[in-house]
């Protein structure tokens, strides 16, 4: 199976480098950075163009937000969504308006405070002085940089409402939760797969940035979902 890996804000694909080595040698996974652009279709259109003929989106928060937009936009080439931390659902008006908020923080030269008080949240306690996480977050941060951050600010608030979507696809649905999250609560995420009926895997001792916290637990749940549907 091919995974397309899309990662989420303040986030470059080289946040999946130990999701990658630890997927089971017969699946593909390409991890793609996501281009500066102000709305998730933008993006989705973007990555289309060099993403596998047909592959399983995985979508790590506002990477789940690009996923969603992949399958609207290409339903024939996207053959399953995994979600990990992420939502179907769009912005509320107070949430959208934040975002353009910190979006012009971000370009009037505020761009590393802003990363700075994510990067608080984002993680378990219990991982949040991991030497080697420090150094993959401050790897990402200079790699990714404020311009793209107010794009995909802009493009998380602009999103459009997708449970229908996901709904009606017809496809194999994985819902990747972190047991600590404080970014997308996990109880909303829980609700999510119910409302979908969409499997399910809890990930222990894991905060937002699951993928660089427990990439060999990750890669476990997405080789034995893809064993069993694909």
């Amino acid at each position: 199976m091919d995974f397309l890996l899309i990662p989420g804000i303040n986030n470059t694909a080289a946040t999946f480098d130990g999701l990658r080595a630890a997927l089971p040698p017969h699946h593909n996974a390409q991890a793609c950075n996501c281009p500066a652009l102000p709305t998730a279709d933008a993006i989705a259109r973007d990555l289309l163009k060099t993403a596998p003929d047909s592959f399983v989106a995985v979508g790590h928060s506002f990477g789940g937000y690009v996923a969603l937009a992949m399958l609207a936009a290409a339903p024939d080439r996207v053959r399953g969504v995994v979600l990990v931390n992420s939502n179907d659902w769009a912005d509320s008006e107070t949430l959208a308006k934040s975002r353009e908020d910190k979006a012009v923080q971000a370009e009037a030269g505020n761009y590393a405070a802003l990363a700075d008080a994510a990067s608080a949240r984002a993680y378990h306690p219990d991982n949040a002085g991991r030497a080697d996480l420090l150094a993959e977050r401050a790897a990402a941060l200079e790699g990714y940089g404020a311009q793209r951050y107010a794009a995909h600010m802009r493009a998380s608030a602009a999103r459009v409402d997708h449970s229908d979507t996901l709904k009606n696809a017809g496809i194999p649905i994985l819902v990747v939760t972190a047991d600590h999250d404080l970014v997308i609560p996990t109880v909303r995420q829980t609700e999510m797969a119910g409302r979908l009926g969409a499997a399910q895997v809890i990930i222990a001792q894991s905060g937002h940035m699951l993928p660089a916290e427990q990439p060999k637990p990750l890669a476990d749940a997405l080789g034995a979902w893809a064993d069993t549907h694909f």
